[in-house]
This record gives structure tokens, sequence and C-alpha cells, in this order.
């Protein structure tokens, strides 16, 4: 940087410093201190003021390397090169990659908008072990229905006509005559927490329009209630949905309150445990599933994850409900796999999303938002979850 006429050279500085320090007392400046200083140096009184307020600060050295000259142009090989020397875990948002980086913020955000850098989340996956990959293997295998030809097809084209291995890769081969279960049979189990409020709530408003104050006593009591829902996949005549029941009883209340006195009927949360799930899941749901799920075998699988209360379902309980022409047997999904299952992978958000628009403040409010939010949920989203259910 070339110096200026106006520049204090550091040797300036010093001398003005040293003088003031000779006239200190008692730790302060006397008055007229500063416009003595000024004439003697001739200099300006708010310069000789801004070097002492520097010196008290520890800091005499000149902010003006950096702060002048032509700006920086990064390039998008620059910002790319630059980027990728930050390690992951200091790119969570742009402030962190400026510091680390030495890149304007909104060098960043102009990055990002052109499309040099790219903005992705990442989600906790449940830790699989090689016992969690097998099952999961095995899963996925007894949904591939393998004929005769299609294996006889699989060796010729991996042996080649002449007798050979064949280089070609598997994607470049011809698609062979493989079909993937339908899943038409199988009835999807599982229960959900449901809370009447979200903590926090993202609202878009124009001016003049304020924030709606949201209180609550606590948010560690804001009203819930679990779930078990049952879902099929849809077709024609049938939109999948078998059902879905709050774990509530309809009781007398024990003690008076401000709101019911004793003897009220109120609605009261149960415990799920292995005998409350038995119980809907015999009473509910399997009589949910005979009087409208259309199974041409009417044999139906119940598919469920390894919940320590789902071990009350076998197939000897089962079997005892299994008349009138009808079979039900269990299956348990894969351990730590929660993505094998329709309404962990979707279904369930769905249905929240829906119930946080209706207003609810308690536990009725609640099982009645979530009913409404089950029925009006279409059929081609229950249709979708199961197509990407078939993709994992």
């Amino acid at each position: 940087m070339r110096a200026t006429r106006n520049d204090l050279t550091e040797e300036v500085k010093r001398k003005v410093i040293k003088a003031l320090q000779e006239r200190v007392c008692l730790g302060k400046l006397p008055r007229g201190t500063m416009k003595a200083m000024a004439t003697e140096f001739e200099l300006d009184r708010g310069t000789i003021r801004e070097l002492w307020r520097r010196f008290q600060q520890g800091c005499l050295k000149s902010r003006k390397y950096g702060r002048t000259g032509p700006t920086t142009r990064y390039t998008a090989e620059v910002v790319i090169a630059k980027i990728q020397e930050i390690p992951r875990i200091q790119r969570s948002n742009m402030r962190d990659i400026s510091e680390a980086s030495g890149i304007s913020i909104s060098t960043i955000s102009r990055a990002l908008k052109k499309g040099i850098i790219k903005r992705r989340s990442s989600r906790l996956k449940p830790l699989l072990t090689e016992e969690n990959m097998r099952e999961r293997l095995q899963y996925c295998g007894a949904h591939v229905m393998l004929t005769q030809e299609a294996i006889d097809a699989h060796h010729a084209e991996d042996i080649g006509p002449a007798g050979e291995a064949s280089d070609a890769p598997a994607m470049a081969r011809s698609q062979r005559d493989i079909k993937f279960c339908g899943m038409w049979d199988v009835v999807h189990l599982d229960e959900k927490w449901f809370n009447a409020d979200k903590d926090c709530r993202k609202v878009y408003l124009v001016e003049g329009e304020e924030v709606e104050h949201r209180v609550a006593k606590s948010k560690r009591f804001i009203a819930k209630v679990m779930f078990l829902c049952a879902v099929a996949r849809p077709r024609e005549g049938f939109d999948g949905k078998v059902g879905m029941w709050p774990f509530v009883v309809q009781a007398p209340a024990v003690r008076s309150s401000r709101n019911p006195p004793a003897g009220t009927i109120v609605t009261t949360l149960i415990n799920v445990d292995a005998r409350s799930y038995h119980d809907y899941v015999i009473n509910k749901v399997v009589p949910a599933i005979k009087a409208t799920f259309p199974s041409v075998s009417k044999r139906i699988v119940l598919q469920q994850d390894n919940s320590t209360p789902h071990r009350s379902i076998n197939d000897e309980s089962l079997a005892k409900v299994s008349t009138d022409g009808w079979t039900f047997v269990v299956r348990q999904q894969p351990p730590n796999s929660p993505d094998l299952n329709v309404l962990d992978l979707g279904f369930f958000a769905s249905i929240q999303s829906l119930q946080y628009k209706m207003v609810s403040r308690s536990v009725d409010d609640v099982i009645a938002s979530i009913m409404v939010a089950f029925e009006t949920l279409g059929e081609e989203k229950l249709s979708n979850v199961f197509l990407t259910l078939q993709a994992v």
C-alpha cells in the first residue's frame, strides 16, 4: 500500500503517544491536552483523540491495509477450491464458511444462487449391524419373484454366447423377466404420538400484520395422543386406509377440577403396553380388515416393527381370529429399519402436516383433528409412499 500525504508514520504516532503519556496526571489527561498536542504536532484534535483511544485499546496498527484497493474477485474454481479445504463440520452456515475461507458472505451467497455450491441436509440414520443388514437383504429378497426363465436368462447373460464371462455392465444388459411382489395383501401397522401443537411455527405476513401471540403453561405438557394406524396399498375401489384408533378411554373424572367436576366423563390416555396393543389389533384392526379389505385370497400379512408391545401379536394369537375364510399372519420388519414401513416412511408425516392446519388445544381436539386429517388425505399420497417403499 502506498503511503499518502495524510498518513501518519509509525514514528509520528510514537512521538504523539509519548508526549501524551508524559502529561498524564492521576491516570487522566489534563483539560486542554488534546488541543495543545494538536497545535504542537500540527494535527487535528480528532486525530490526537483517536490515537490516544486506540493506544488505550492496545492497537496502533493501521487499519487501512486490506481495506483499500480493488476488490478481490473470486472465480468459481477459486470458490470451490477454498470451500473444499474447509472440513464439512465447519460448513453448516455461510458465516462459518466465510470465517474459515476468507470469502465474504455476499460472495458465498452469489455462488449459492449460481449453483456453484449447493445446500444439502442430512439426517441421522439407524446404525445397522451386520445382522441387521443381512435381515434387510432377506426382507427385500422375499419380495422378488424369480421364475426359472429369469434365472436361466441371468446365467446366459453372465456366461455369454461363446461360453465366456460377459464384461457388459448389469445396467446395460437386457431387461430380465423379474417380477416384484405388489404387497397387495400386506397391512402395515404402527403407532405414533400426535401433539396438539408444535413449539415453533413459521408464518408469512404482509405489512401491518403481527405474529400471533401463542402461549402455553409448559411446553412439556402439550396435549398429545398416541394412535394406532393400519394401511394397505390402495387399489380400485379401496383407498388403502383400514383405520386409525387413539389409545384412549372414556372414564369418569376421579377428582374435581376447575374444568370438569368429579364424575364427569372425560377422555383419558391409556398406557400402550402388550395387553392394550393386543386388544386393539384383535378387536379393532382385524374386524376393520374383514369389513373393508378387498382381498381375493383372504390371506393378510400384518407387518409391524419389533418393539416390545408388538411381541404380543404372533401367529398363534392371530389363528384364533382367522375365521370366515380369512387367514392372518404376522411379519416382523427388520430391526432398525423404519423406512420399510409406509407409515414411518411418509404417511404419518402427511397426516401431521394436515393436522397442524387445525387448532387443537385438548386431547379431544387432537383426536378430532387427526381423524379429519386421516379421512381427508387422498389415496394418491398413500400410493406414492408405497412406490417409495418399493424404491428403498
